[in-house]
């Protein structure tokens, strides 16, 4: 694969040199860009990792984590619609995908391997360093596993079998064919486990939350483990996140602000930038007279009950008539006073939700009920325990679904991993996707990465 077959220097001065000011203070003269120079001591190790959160950001739209998932998942599920679509946006909204879709592999695949290589290149040379404090090691160590985990969890939940990478040696990676699912899942929770217990409690840069810690690993371990149906342990660690005391639920228009006690775990702007990418996509220009570049779709606001504030706070209205996500308040450097915001990666709410369908699951009704009224109340919904104390297992499920479904709308994909993993796509998608394929649960694995490295095999339906 092309894009492992960068030499260590390089890749090292990518994560010095892409790391924005936000994240770098002293970079290192460029006659030090060997790898004991930037792993020599706890400072310039700290440097490195900053480099790989930097990469995390990339352009507007061009990776996962700055609305590559959020965006274009949206619309192949029934979250976001658009008047126009490009050519590889068609394609998701159609169930139609090719093999040389450029988001696919422009926008996801490469981007989540790239970041992987580099935590690949910080884990192999901080464990080895003998200038990096043991307690920064494992900090740092912690880290790197993490977000390693992070980018294999989207990887298989978008590509399934997947190769994995767990070197920085190209001539490997290079070649390095598929890896069954189990083995991919049996890494992340290996480097979750690894991550909680190593990172500590503390955030790194004080005041903001966009460097993982103990909670963040734990948060993704519950989300992991729902995703895989182990139900206790998803109640576990979603309890542990909720009952550690570090987080609130905030208002609902605060949950954007990189100040707000409900992240667990944020990616802040490039450089000077107050806003988000997210915001840039869902709502840029977004002013009462304009129309919003991506609306919700038909499903999204059918799911909305009456009165619920969300769809007071979290949508505005273009002229058009058509309602758009608006989470995220700040889409430009333009306006005056705004407070900085953060992408969501982990929320409070989250938690709820995967401790209130881990419960549901294990017939912990009255406990399920109490979670997800949590959400509903801040929402300003009315409460199932008084509404409905003896709603039917079954019934408490769909409404926690739909539950995500209005909370979690607009953020990195969501609606459509559940959809996904709820096994409801032929249900829901089969009723207004005219291209609606099952194949299309899983993306190609893209062309140009298979004729680069002969060992990739292909996904049924992309040949």
């Amino acid at each position: 694969m092309k894009r492992y077959k960068i030499l260590i220097a390089g890749t090292l001065m990518l994560m010095v040199a892409a790391a924005c000011n936000k994240f770098v203070e002293v970079p290192l003269p460029i006659t030090q860009l060997n790898t004991a120079a930037v792993f020599a001591d706890d400072q310039k190790a700290n440097t490195a990792i900053r480099g790989i959160y930097a990469s995390t950001q990339y352009s507007l739209g061009t990776g996962p984590f700055s609305g590559g998932l959020t965006t274009n998942l949206g619309v192949a599920s029934d979250e976001f619609v658009k008047l126009t679509y490009g050519a590889d946006e068609q394609q998701f909204f159609e169930f139609k995908l090719a093999n040389t879709n450029g988001v696919v592999s422009g926008t996801l695949w490469g981007p989540m391997y790239n970041i992987i290589y580099q935590a690949n290149v910080l884990l192999e040379n901080v464990e080895k360093s003998p200038g990096v404090t043991p307690r920064t090691k494992d900090q740092l160590l912690g880290e790197g596993r993490f977000l390693r985990a992070l980018n294999y969890f989207y990887l298989v939940n978008c590509f399934d079998s997947v190769p994995l990478l767990l070197t920085s040696d190209y001539r490997v990676n290079a070649l390095a064919p598929r890896s069954s699912p189990e083995k991919v899942w049996a890494q992340i929770e290996e480097d979750l486990l690894f991550a909680q217990e190593k990172t500590g409690e503390a955030y790194m840069k004080e005041g903001v939350r966009i460097r993982a810690n103990k909670w963040t690993a734990t948060a993704l371990l519950a989300r992991m483990y729902l995703y895989r149906k182990n139900w206790a342990e998803a109640e576990k660690q979603a309890s542990a996140v909720i009952n550690t005391g570090a987080y609130k639920l905030d208002s609902l228009n605060g949950i954007s602000l990189l100040a707000s006690p409900e992240a667990i775990w944020q990616i802040a702007g490039a450089g000077a930038n107050l806003y988000t990418y997210e915001a840039s996509k869902l709502a840029s220009n977004a002013t009462p007279t304009t129309n919003m570049p991506f609306r919700l779709s038909p499903s999204l606001l059918a799911a909305f009950e009456p009165g619920d504030q969300r769809r007071v706070k979290w949508t505005r209205t273009g002229t058009d008539g058509f309602p758009g996500c608006f989470k995220y308040k700040i889409y430009s450097n333009t306006q005056v006073g705004a407070k900085a915001e953060g992408s969501f990666m982990f929320r409070l709410a989250e938690q709820y939700l995967i401790r209130a369908e881990a419960r549901a699951q294990q017939d912990k009704l009255t406990d399920a009920i109490a979670d997800v009224d949590s959400i509903r109340y801040r929402a300003g919904l009315p409460l199932i325990k008084n509404t409905n104390p003896g709603i039917s297992k079954a019934d408490l499920l769909q409404a926690i679904y739909k539950e995500r479904f209005t909370e979690l709308f607009g953020e990195l994909g969501h609606r459509w991993f559940d959809i996904k993993r709820t096994g409801q796509a032929d249900a829901i998608y089969s009723a207004h996707k005219t291209g609606w394929n099952a194949t299309n649960l899983i993306l190609p694995i893209p062309l140009s990465e298979r004729q680069r490295n002969p060992n990739l095999s292909q996904n049924p339906g992309y040949e």
